[in-house]
Parts: C-alpha cells; structure tokens; sequence
C-alpha cells in the first residue's frame, strides 16, 4: 500500500511542531553545543511496490523533514554497544545503558521513549521496561581507508541486517548526505527471529571529534498510523551538518568518525505489557500483530 504525505503534514512536518530537542540531564558535559533538530533532515522517503525482490521504490516524499528530537551532545564515545541486541533494558547506550568512558547512565529509561512509543517488557521477565532500541551497524572508515557499513548480529543472527543498509557521504567537517535503505525483503527474513512488528522508528548517531548527539525520527513523521503486515518497506535518505554541533571546544567542525544506525518498534499504546513473542522490534516490513489482534478482538 502507497503511503503519501498531504499537504497539511507537510506543512506541520516543516514547521515548528518537531522542534523538539531532547537532553539528558545526568549526561557528562560537553564543550560542543546544543543539538538542533535540523542538525539532520530527511529529504527524500521511498517506499517499494511490494514485498519481493524484485519491487520497484517510488518516492512518496520531497523536502526538508527534521528529527522529531535530538539528544547531546555528549563528551566521548557513543559506546557501549549491545549484546544479546533484542531492546532489552540495559543493554545498550540508547535502552538505557551505561557510557564506556564515564559509567554515566545518558539515557535512563531508554533514548526517546514518550507516551505514544511507551516501554514494552520485551524480555518477558514481568517488567514494562524494555525501551526496545536495537543496534543496526555502523557507518565508519575500515582499516583500508575505505569507508563502509558494518551490520551488527541481532539476537545472535548475521543474516538480518545488510551491509547495504546504509551509507552516507562526507563534504566537509561533519557535513555530508546519508542514506538508509533496508531491502524490500527484509521482514522475511526478521520473521522467525522478531515475530511481530513493523519498524516505525530509528535513531542516527554521529560522532565526530570528542562527542556525539542523537537523532530520532519517529512513526508519525513518515506518515504511520496504522502500519499493516502487507505494507512494503520504506527508504530514507538525507543530509546532516553536525559541524557547530560536534564542535571540539569552539576551535571548527571536527571531522566525521562514524554514523551508528538503530532501530526500534513501539508498541501501541495500551498495549505495554502484552507484546507477542519473542518480541522486540520488526525491522521493516511486518506491522505490529498486536494491534491487529485487539481490533479483532474489538470487532
């Protein structure tokens, strides 16, 4: 099902309505500045024809879409990285986590989460805390010199997330385009790992110099409310000026390190605490089997 943007949402997606900045207040401090929403834009979104191999993207969106929110900046690394990788509170820096360089928490409670994308209790332990955010890859210069995306394993698979679900290009000191474009069968392949869901959020990490900042680009933005399992997957691409915002002590734009690419599935309001198994986020492409249910439930 084409998804497309009226011209009212546009309207409110360019305007003051996703000013939005997010900052964590027992966060270590930093000399970089602020970061602004505008820091990083959408310019174009794409969805595919359908759900094989074989489908076409036709574009649904042109113009300048900024962050719902952003977070930062923040002194060091973005690090650490998750393990078991399935949104489970802890573990990683954006569900809550502890920073490798400080032993901060910069993100208690898990990164952007809000009323309308609540916690979910993922891990089935009988606690609503699962802030759901799981750790795509990374965008940075290999050893070579050459510059790549590297997928994360999520819930001990390799065989999910793509080398060519990212890549973005630098034109000057944190100034650049990017990219993120999941194939159009990638819910197949999530499917027996995730269960459920329909991948309506995600989050770009940039760091440069000595800090890092966060993005978060969220369902309604893409024109998502009631997500379907037939609805093909999208393509965003964009561009990102994160130079006065990673600034290292006011001395210019610090050179890009890399770009950290997460994802996450909220869960719909109401239904916190009865997730299907396994659960955690659907990468792109099932919608949230949850939903469904109780509307079937309600008929």
């Amino acid at each position: 099902m084409k998804k497309t943007l009226s011209p009212a949402r546009k309207l409110l997606l360019a305007g003051g309505l996703l000013s939005l900045s997010v900052h964590a207040s027992a966060a270590p401090t930093s000399t970089a500045a602020p970061c602004g929403t505008t820091d990083v834009e959408i310019t174009q979104v794409s969805q595919y024809s359908g759900t094989t191999s074989n489908a076409t993207l036709n574009t649904i969106y042109n113009g300048n879409m900024a962050a719902a929110a952003c977070a930062g900046a923040f002194s060091g690394n973005d690090g650490f990285y998750p393990s078991t990788n399935l949104g489970y509170a802890g573990d990683g820096l954006l569900n809550g986590g502890i920073q490798n360089q400080s032993g901060a928490t910069l993100f208690p409670g898990g990164a952007f989460i809000t009323p309308q994308s609540p916690l979910q209790d993922l891990d089935k332990n009988g606690q609503v805390n699962d802030p759901g955010w799981i750790m795509l890859g990374k965008f940075e210069q290999g050893n070579n010199g050459s510059w790549g995306f590297t997928p994360s394993t999520v819930g001990g698979s390799s065989a999910i997330v793509l080398s060519s679900f990212f890549t973005a290009t630098i034109t000057g000191q944190g100034t650049g385009t990017w990219s993120f474009t999941p194939d159009a069968t990638v819910a197949q392949r999530t499917s027996s790992l995730l269960g459920r869901n329909y991948f309506d959020q995600f989050a770009l990490v940039f760091k440069a110099g000595n800090a890092f900042s966060v993005y978060d680009f969220t369902p309604a933005e893409f024109g998502m409310t009631a997500p379907k399992v037939t609805d093909p997957v999208m393509n965003w691409s964009g561009t990102y000026d994160v130079s006065d915002t990673l600034k290292n002590g006011g001395g210019g734009g610090a050179g890009l390190s890399h770009i950290s690419l997460w994802v996450r599935d909220p869960a719909p309001t109401g239904q916190t605490s009865q997730v299907p198994e396994p659960s955690t986020l659907a990468l792109v492409g099932l919608s949230a089997v949850a939903l469904i249910r109780s509307r079937r439930k309600a008929a």
